[in-house]
């Protein structure tokens, strides 16, 4: 990974304090994880191309995870979140996601997107403890 990777991995941790009361990553993971061969980061950025909003996927065979989807604050409400989920969409495949069963902003975009909800896993959620939707969408 180059430096312009480091301050990439840098900008979504700074996505992920914001979007976060307890952000459950550290620098060096977030690092990590956009590492790995299976994880795909999809990034949205401003006019003066700095990092604003970005979608994480990891993938086994056709089917796709969305392991995160955040947007900074200050550009939140301006469709970047839709604009990054539609770029993945435009792919093949099953798609899965977990959401907080309280992120109605969230579920609303994965419901408009095709996305339906099939299990419900009690108490997934710490800081505070919370329900997650598990959510998928079929070709």
């Amino acid at each position: 990974m180059t430096d312009d990777d480091k301050a990439i991995a840098q900008a979504i941790h700074g996505i992920l304090r914001e979007a976060y009361l307890h952000v459950p990553w550290t620098l060096d993971q977030t690092f990590s994880d956009m590492c790995r061969k299976d994880t795909v980061y999809y990034l949205a950025s401003d006019d003066q191309n700095q990092v604003v909003g970005f979608l994480a996927t990891t993938s086994v065979m056709d089917e796709i995870e969305i392991t995160n989807l955040a947007v900074a604050k200050a550009y939140q409400s301006q469709g970047v979140a839709s604009l990054l989920l539609k770029q993945l969409l435009s792919h093949d495949g099953t798609f899965f996601l977990e959401v907080r069963a309280s992120n109605q902003t969230a579920r609303h975009l994965y419901e408009k997107n095709g996305f339906d909800p099939y299990f419900i896993r009690q108490d997934y959620y710490q800081n505070p403890k919370e329900n997650a939707i598990l959510m998928k969408r079929e070709p």
